[in-house]
């Protein structure tokens, strides 16, 4: 999101301001400043980010006040993967101008990028009392689903469904988050019931997947999977999901494919390798699961089921003892079906 405040969008027109500048007898430092920051913004609408933050710190050294690029330098800098940096121009920007909504807005998904939750939702919290709309209802709720405090999640969003009552993607999320609190059943009729308002929600499909496959409802979840790819044929995530409800029934080669086609898709989806471990595991090669579900895990150590499916590799392996680490592993996260594993392997 760029300034707007007048001359910093990339819809305005910053001649047009210099030019009123000039009328008035603008003074040409003034005038350079306003041409560096021009510059920036062009470099910055075509995806030259370092040339643009070149521009608009040229800019800031003529006019430290100069709110718009501290901004506008945040934004390239955040497309450079250089959040941090891009937070400390924001607050450079907010200092000089604190009702700068633009700004505050880009720090708050700043915030919330390098998982800093707190002052992410202090930032949204600002923005709802300047403004309030479901755009930041979405994103606290969002925030507040990924640090699994669920019960405000679904606030966030009921507030989002409040001004947009038709909002399948909301309704589909408020499902999701009661799936994660337990209620399956109740999760997967509310979806059904969602996708027969809305047929073509292709990740709604995806969500009856995972809550059929948690009920053991192969045939349902086969057919969920199947409508989601039908709608989004190479989503990742879908084919990945496919390749697991596979392995579910035992359809390995099928599995194999598909969970092949995710890494390339999506080579950075720790559960792709997951599931291929569970594929090797699955077959019989315990090396290779052991590998795989072990290269999943350092891509997130808290991945769901991945400790469980090691412990288990580690089992056929006889590597008792570390079959019981990851299962107290799994237990620690919230895995209930590793408790069983422990009563009957470790105790």
């Amino acid at each position: 999101m760029f300034s707007g405040n007048g001359r910093g969008s990339l819809d305005s027109l910053p001649y047009v301001l210099c030019i009123y500048f000039l009328v008035l007898g603008c003074e040409s430092i003034e005038n350079q400043r306003d041409r560096f920051f021009t510059q920036g913004n062009e470099a910055l609408e075509s995806q030259s980010y370092e040339n643009a933050i070149i521009f608009y710190t040229k800019a800031i050294k003529i006019d430290s006040d100069d709110a718009e690029s501290f901004n506008n330098r945040g934004v390239a800098k955040r497309e450079l993967g250089r959040v941090y940096e891009a937070i400390q121009d924001y607050n450079e920007a907010l200092l000089i101008d604190n009702e700068f909504w633009g700004c505050l807005h880009n720090r708050a998904m700043a915030y919330q990028e390098v998982a800093n939750w707190n002052k992410s939702i202090r930032d949204y919290d600002l923005l709802i009392g300047h403004h309030d709309t479901s755009i930041y209802h979405e994103a606290k709720a969002l925030i507040f689903s990924e640090s699994k405090d669920f019960n405000r999640a679904i606030d966030e969003f009921n507030s989002v469904l409040a001004q947009n009552p038709n909002d399948a993607e909301t309704k589909i999320n408020l499902a999701t988050l009661d799936f994660y609190l337990g209620n399956k059943k109740r999760a997967a009729a509310t979806l059904e019931d969602i996708l027969r308002e809305f047929p073509n929600a292709a990740f709604g499909y995806n969500t009856l997947n995972q809550i059929y496959l948690e009920l053991s409802s192969l045939d349902l979840a086969y057919r969920a999977i199947q409508q989601a790819i039908r709608l989004d044929p190479l989503n990742a995530f879908f084919l990945n999901n496919r390749g697991f409800t596979y392995l579910e029934m035992d359809s390995v080669v099928l599995a194999l494919k598909d969970i092949n086609q995710s890494i390339v898709l999506a080579p950075d989806n720790a559960w792709s390798y997951r599931n291929k471990g569970y594929y090797y595991y699955k077959m019989g090669d315990f090396t290779q699961a052991i590998r795989y579900l072990k290269q999943s895990l350092e891509m997130d150590k808290n991945l769901k089921g991945a400790h469980l499916m090691l412990g288990m590799t580690y089992l056929s392996e006889g590597q008792s003892g570390m079959a019981c680490q990851s299962w107290e592993m799994a237990l620690g996260l919230g895995n209930e079906k590793a408790q069983a594993y422990l009563n009957y392997h470790c105790n």
